[in-house]
């Protein structure tokens, strides 16, 4: 019993490091501008600003999914998927990109990271 709840947990952490090296890989890949996808979403810089056009650049690796969305006034945030689900945003001078809330629903992600607001089209970041 104890050696395969053992060999579980290897599995799992095995498992684990495999999609935290797609995220890293599609991270680096949009890091260095090597793009498969370039779209233009719906955002929101600020708290009561209405929702507007950006671009949104798009690095994929496997399940992980990283999304450039450059605001019109040239700020970038990068925003981070595993498997669908939003994990965070990278940290800028606007915040950690900790605080968040998403959804999915209709084919649309809403995501909120600090006080922006995103809107992406499920196929920008499922490629499908």
């Amino acid at each position: 019993m104890r050696i395969r709840l053992l060999l579980a947990l290897i599995a799992a952490g095995v498992s684990a490091g495999v999609a935290f090296g797609d995220i890293k890989s599609a991270t680096s890949r949009a890091k260095a501008g090597e793009f498969d996808a370039v779209a233009e979403i719906s955002c929101a810089q600020e708290v009561g600003e209405a929702l507007g056009p950006c671009e949104a650049a798009v690095a994929r690796d496997d399940a992980s999914t990283v999304v450039v969305v450059t605001f019109p006034n040239g700020f970038a945030r990068l925003l981070m998927f595993e498997g669908g689900d939003f994990l965070r945003g990278n940290t800028t001078m606007s915040g950690v990109g900790t605080d968040t809330d998403w959804s999915l629903s209709d084919g649309l992600y809403r995501v909120r990271v600090d006080d922006q607001q995103f809107e992406l089209p499920a196929i920008v970041v499922t490629g499908s």
